[in-house]
């Protein structure tokens, strides 16, 4: 049984592997491999349904990818396609809540959200609470810049990056330990 099962794994794998190489050689038109940022771009359009996505988008997608496998090198290998798909396709999905979320916290309309704007969304999202400064300061420092130069505040597209470290930060306060 467990023979059948290790063999059934290969053919899923090699059958997966072969799924990657077809979509890399497809959008991969400088044929070295892996997709630099125009070509990670059409490949994004595609898969939006021919939605061009900003180049904000690209690059979050980009340097998110870069961030989870932890090689930084501005293109998309093999290695990464999966997991820049799949965040994409969590954008897309969040989008529309996203972009809900920015115009009710985007008081002075300037496109991103600064200081104060944000310490009034992670309030909420603290059920109620007010989160001290330098928590603020925390998530501002670490999302602001993902997606293009850091601007002093929290743009769309990084918004849903501020709102994942300030649920990891509160989970992690959470958490208690006992020294005897």
């Amino acid at each position: 049984m467990e023979a059948i099962r290790r063999h059934e794994q290969f053919w899923e794998e090699l059958e997966k592997q072969n799924k990657i190489t077809k979509i890399i050689r497809k959008y991969d038109l400088s044929k070295d491999g892996k997709l630099n940022k125009e070509e990670l771009g059409n490949m994004l359009q595609d898969l939006a349904g021919g939605e061009k996505p900003t180049e904000e988008e690209v690059v979050y997608v980009l340097k998110t990818a870069d961030l989870i496998d932890k090689k930084i090198d501005d293109h998309i290998g093999p290695e990464e396609l999966e997991t820049a798909i799949d965040i994409w396709h969590r954008y897309l999905n969040s989008k529309p809540e996203i972009a809900r979320i920015f115009d009710k916290y985007d008081k002075n309309q300037s496109g991103q959200l600064e200081f104060d704007e944000l310490k009034a969304l992670l309030q909420e999202l603290n059920d109620g609470k007010e989160p001290e400064d330098n928590e603020v300061q925390e998530v501002l420092k670490h999302a602001d810049g993902i997606t293009q130069a850091k601007s002093g505040g929290i743009t769309r597209t990084e918004l849903k990056h501020a709102i994942a470290l300030w649920y990891s930060h509160v989970e992690g306060s959470k958490k208690c330990c006992v020294i005897s």
